[in-house]
């Protein structure tokens, strides 16, 4: 791939964040003041509530377009998404659609990113993404690593997704693994915009406690967690 064609892929990623990240800000701005009050949230729920009967099917299918986007364009944040997700679809319902709307994008990225090779992740994450996850090579490795930086916040998941597809990981084994640990924080995402939805702020504050004390304790060890796979990496071959 082509110097001028990775900038191509990554203005059009950038075209494609500045127009989800305005829609979304359009979505979610009137819905901010509508959460303060019982009222609001009952006006909220019967606007939405209409919105989905009417145009399930495209209200659905928008969703699942926007949680696939955030996969595949990695400077989608998807916190807010899932939180959307919650307001207008419910705990379940949104964690549901968030699942799927996960899982195609990683089918996407996993079987591009196996077609193309490195000049489609090179032009999607920068070199000191991919020096830092370069552990991933070794296979006995790779599977845990998947697992545990998926599950943790505010690991690289958007690089892990790009750099996962280059190792021997089957991709069976990958959808499994990922998905399995980013379920818990779609569920507490969702959950969250759902409590906002329905007034309970003491749900509400009480996840965010819990997400922002476990997202803390991820941004000052996660270098640590990721040179602890490095270190492991390094024994195994002095060892030899």
């Amino acid at each position: 791939m082509s110097d001028k064609t990775k900038k191509i892929v990554k203005f059009s990623a950038l075209i494609i964040f500045i127009a989800v990240t305005a829609a979304l800000t359009v979505v979610c701005i009137p819905m901010i003041p509508m959460l303060t009050s019982e009222e609001g949230r009952i006006r909220l729920e019967e606007i939405v509530g209409g919105i989905v009967r009417e145009n399930l099917v495209l209200g659905v299918g928008a969703f699942l377009l926007l949680q696939f986007l955030q996969v595949v364009v990695a400077l989608i944040p998807g916190g807010l998404i899932q939180i959307l997700g919650g307001v207008i679809f419910g705990g379940f319902w949104g964690t549901i659609l968030c699942l799927i709307g996960t899982l195609i994008g990683e089918i996407a990225v996993f079987y591009i990113v196996r077609l193309l090779g490195m000049p489609i992740v090179e032009a999607i994450v920068d070199s000191k993404g991919i020096k830092r996850l370069s552990f991933l090579q070794d296979e006995k490795k790779c599977e845990l690593a998947v697992f545990i930086l998926f599950l943790l916040p505010v690991m690289p998941k958007d690089a892990l997704t790009y750099l996962a597809p280059l190792t021997k990981i089957k991709p069976s084994t990958f959808f499994i693994l990922s998905m399995l640990a980013r379920s818990p924080g779609l569920i507490l995402s969702n959950v969250f915009g759902s409590s906002l939805s329905e007034g309970n702020v003491m749900i509400a504050v009480i996840l965010f406690i819990i997400v922002a004390v476990i997202g803390l304790v991820c941004i000052l060890y996660r270098d640590r967690i990721i040179n602890a796979f490095k270190s492991a990496k390094k024994s195994k071959h002095i060892a030899k």
